[in-house]
């Protein structure tokens, strides 16, 4: 194709992407004077699902409502089965990829074919960190989300697409929130042990165990612990195959929040956390040269002191924490990233022509990272000049503002900003608009436009970070001649801020027996960070981080679910990837594949039982170059029986069909066969 046609083409998807978005607002404004007619179908009643989500705006507020593309898992699906890895049950979710490996970037979970690292993990809607720099190679390693016991979580929220006009920088991708229990009126807890057994030998088994317990101390204090334990040993004889066996993981994660009503309008609370994630490799396992995929012990500490409000005029929120992530890289070496913030938000609603609901807040934050093993240590860079330090350090923060308009009872807009401003690259706004549209009781159409932001990391713009690779980072040279041995990927000084243009509409019906659903998204990249080959300079070769002038995602994600009478629930998502491209280059942004999707049969004749027969498809997955993996789907079987009000019993069968899959050997991808477990919780 010519690279005129190919221009064409681009502006006309562009126009296309715009013209509907337009359509979208012009649709739903010229409806308003019809909409008093759909009055009476269109009321409260479209209120009538009992799921409130906190993460999409500045507010509380029904599902339904939210002016994002947001999905839940519930309590009820992290029952289903033990949660090794919370990967695995967000994987399920529409528009969510990856969570299917154990190791590297293929375990890690990407919304609309992003990158791990522009996805923002929060818990109750703080920033969990990244401990992605203090490792040797920041793709190695697992993404920051098992710090928490799986019987301490309520929900998870999962947004996907821009949110930068709320979140800042972290969340050009999307935001994944953890919402753990809070504090009952009276002491209870849980308690659950679970046991994973491969049918295969030679793999590794797995146990966890988990509790979490919580109640008053008197008539103003409150008291929440939970703990968590996993250990899965390592796999044995691999065949020598690189890559295809798991190292040794265990957890230890342990945390207490402490609630002080000061009032019936106020509410203090400390939290405090500590974890530790083990990597090791057994003698009999096949050695490799960066270790059991990331460190050998990361520690995780946190405090956190927050104060909540209600008053007359509305709510408010005020948190200051500190998140320490701690990598041990050897008795001589030290690899430690902190994260310092203070940050709140003020919500109020008024009247002034229709109701809003308006929330404004602000964020400073303060990022330190030590890494003597990747930040200093490259003998010059790449211009030859020499490297010292290992210590980086960036100060910002945020204001932001969001309003949402009921324009009418089934009708909402809404409007916001964000101002973020970095000391080395300035400041930086992000908008977003969102239409939400009710024309009847089971019917809503949504959809927006949004600007999202990132600016890059400390080790990105940073010349003396520099991380050697063994040959696998170093493929973008193969242009240049590179053809074995390591390279160094270095930061670069002159890198601008990435920022995007996302796009999306969407319509659902949802009714007693059917939930439907189905969004289009398309996303523009200006300045997108990627790596890119230099050469052979002063006797290494050399990889560094660049912005790219251009790239895209776009696609569609969709859910059907049924419900068969009072006993049968079929679910279904599924994840169409039209593209993921740097447009400049050409190559594929992430290893991803083109279609997923995920099924379930759910069968519960009573309330003491309840089963469920599961499938999750992956396509063919395309990487930088090639095809590495063909298609294939794994079947799950899940049972569950409520001995009485203590006692649940679990059990099943993973990989039912057995399937086994094994990546061409230039990525680190596999799938172990079938496995079985039992589970069981005990409450009090």
């Amino acid at each position: 194709m010519s690279p005129l046609r190919s221009a064409r083409l681009s502006r006309t998807r562009l126009a296309s992407a715009l013209a509907a978005a337009c359509l979208l607002a012009a649709a739903c404004l010229l409806a308003l004077p019809a909409l008093a007619a759909a009055e009476a179908s269109a009321d409260a009643s479209t209120k009538d699902l009992d799921t409130v989500v906190v993460t999409a705006s500045g507010n509380q507020q029904w599902i339904k409502d939210a002016p994002a593309s947001i999905s839940v898992i519930s309590r009820e699906d992290i029952e289903r089965q033990p949660v090794h890895d919370l990967a695995t049950l967000l994987s399920r979710i529409p528009g969510v990829t990856g969570g299917l490996s154990a190791i590297g970037e293929q375990s890690k979970i990407k919304l609309r074919g992003m990158p791990s690292n522009y996805t923002l993990v929060l818990v109750d809607g703080k920033r969990m960190g990244s401990s992605a720099s203090t490792n040797y190679r920041p793709d190695l390693g697992r993404q920051d989300l098992n710090w928490i016991s799986p019987d301490q979580i309520e929900r998870i929220e999962v947004v996907r697409g821009p949110m930068s006009s709320l979140y800042g920088s972290d969340a050009m991708g999307g935001v994944i929130n953890i919402i753990t229990k809070r504090i009952g009126y009276s002491w209870n807890g849980s308690a659950t042990h679970s046991y994973t057994r491969p049918q295969d030998g030679d793999r590794g088994d797995t146990q966890q165990i988990g509790a979490t317990f919580s109640g008053p101390l008197g008539e103003r204090f409150g008291l929440r612990i939970g703990a968590n334990s996993m250990r899965r040993d390592s796999d044995r004889s691999n065949g020598g195959v690189y890559g295809n066996a798991y190292a040794g993981e265990k957890d230890r994660n342990v945390d207490a929040l402490l609630q002080w009503k000061l009032s019936e309008a106020q509410e203090v609370s400390l939290e405090a956390g500590h974890g530790v994630q083990q990597a090791f490799i057994a003698q009999a396992l096949e050695k490799q040269d960066e270790g059991a995929w990331g460190a050998s012990e990361l520690k995780r500490s946190s405090l956190a002191l927050n104060h909540d409000g209600k008053w007359d005029f509305g709510t408010s929120k005020l948190s200051a924490y500190w998140t320490e992530y701690k990598n041990d890289i050897g008795a001589t070496g030290r690899s430690e990233a902190t994260d310092t913030i203070i940050e709140g938000s003020l919500s109020t609603p008024f009247t002034l022509g229709v109701d809003h609901q308006f929330a404004v807040g602000g964020q400073w934050k303060r990022q330190e990272l030590t890494n003597t093993d990747t930040i200093g240590q490259a003998p010059v860079d790449y211009a030859g000049n020499p490297v010292v330090g290992s210590t980086l350090e960036v100060d910002t923060w945020a204001l932001f503002v969001e309003d949402e308009l009921k324009l009418h009872r089934t009708l909402a807009l809404t409007l916001g900003a964000r101002l973020d401003h970095h000391e080395q690259f300035g400041s930086h706004v992000s908008p977003r608009a969102y239409l939400v549209w009710h024309p009847s009781e089971q019917w809503t159409i949504r959809g927006g436009v949004s600007k999202g932001f990132r600016a890059p990391s400390l080790t990105e713009n940073s010349p003396s970070a520099a991380t050697q690779s063994g040959g696998r980072g170093c493929t973008s040279l193969i242009p240049l001649g590179y053809t074995r041995g390591g390279c160094y990927m270095a930061g670069n000084p002159d890198l601008d801020p990435e920022t995007s243009t996302n796009r999306e509409i969407g319509i659902s019906f949802d009714n007693d027996l059917v939930d439907a659903g189905l969004t289009y998204f398309h996303t523009d990249f200006r300045n997108k960070i990627e790596y890119e080959a230099l050469g052979f300079f002063n006797g290494y070769w050399w990889t560094r981080m660049s912005n790219v002038q251009r790239a895209r995602t776009s696609g569609m994600e969709g859910n059907l679910n049924f419900r068969f009478g009072d006993h049968w629930r079929w679910r279904t998502s599924a994840t169409w990837m039209k593209e993921a491209k740097n447009l400049t280059t050409g190559r594929n942004l992430i290893d991803t594949p083109e279609f997923s999707g995920y099924s379930s049969l759910d069968w519960a004749p009573n309330t003491t039982f309840s089963s469920s027969l599961s499938a999750q498809y992956t396509g063919k997955q395309t990487g930088v170059v090639n095809t590495f993996l063909k298609a294939y789907t794994l079947y799950d079987l899940t049972a569950a029986w409520n001995v009485n009000e203590v006692l649940t019993l679990r059990g099943g069968v993973s990989n039912l069909a057995d399937k086994k899959l094994y990546a061409d050997g230039s990525t680190d991808y596999f799938v172990a066969g079938r496995s079985y477990f039992l589970s069981m919780t005990a409450r009090f």
